[in-house]
C-alpha cells in the first residue's frame, strides 16, 4: 500500500499554485480580466486598500494551493493510484470545473461582486470576464494538476 507524504504534497501544492498564480497575472498583463488572488483577498479586506487585497488574497491562493495539493495526493494514493503528472492532468482538469462553477456562485456571497459593486459577476466559469476566460480557468488547473503531482512524484520518487 502506498502512503502519502503531505510535507511534500503541500509543498508541491505550493509551487503549482505559484506556478498558477504566475500564469493569471501574465494573461492579466496580456490584458484578459482574471485576478483570482484579487477576488480571494477582496473577500477578507476592504477593496480600497489594494496592498492589503493582494497580500491576503495571494497568501490565500498559496495556501489553498498547498491544500488542494494534499487532496490530490490523499485521494489519488486512497485509489491506489501513483500520483504523477498524467493523474494530475485529469484532477486538474476535475478541479478546473469545479473551481469554474465556483465563480459562478461567487456573486451570491461576494461582498463587492456583483451588479454596481467593484468587481462585475464573473458567472460560470469567468465567461462574464471574457470569452477566453473560461479556457483560461481550465487549462492554468490542468497545469496545476499536472505540474503539482509531477513534482510531487519527482520528490517522492525520484
Amino acid at each position: 500500500m502506498m502512503e502519502a507524504n503531505l510535507l511534500i504534497a503541500a509543498l508541491s501544492g505550493f509551487i503549482g499554485a505559484v506556478i498558477l498564480t504566475l500564469l493569471i497575472y501574465v494573461v492579466k498583463l496580456a490584458g484578459q480580466n482574471l485576478d483570482i488572488p484579487y477576488l480571494i483577498g477582496s473577500r477578507f479586506v476592504d477593496i480600497d486598500n489594494r496592498r492589503k487585497v493582494y497580500t491576503v488574497g495571494v497568501t490565500l491562493h498559496l495556501l489553498i494551493g498547498a491544500g488542494w495539493g494534499i487532496l490530490y495526493v490523499i485521494l489519488l494514493t486512497a485509489m491506489a493510484v501513483t500520483p504523477n503528472w498524467p493523474a494530475g492532468i485529469l484532477w486538474g482538469f476535475a478541479h478546473g470545473i469545479f473551481i469554474g462553477s465556483m465563480m459562478g456562485i461567487l456573486a451570491d456571497t461576494h461582498p463587492a461582486i456583483g451588479k454596481g459593486k467593484a468587481i462585475p459577476d464573473p458567472g460560470i466559469m469567468g465567461q462574464s470576464w471574457g470569452p477566453l476566460v473560461p479556457y483560461y480557468v481550465l487549462g492554468f488547473h490542468i497545469i496545476y494538476g499536472a505540474g503539482t503531482l509531477a513534482i510531487y512524484h519527482y520528490l517522492v520518487f525520484g
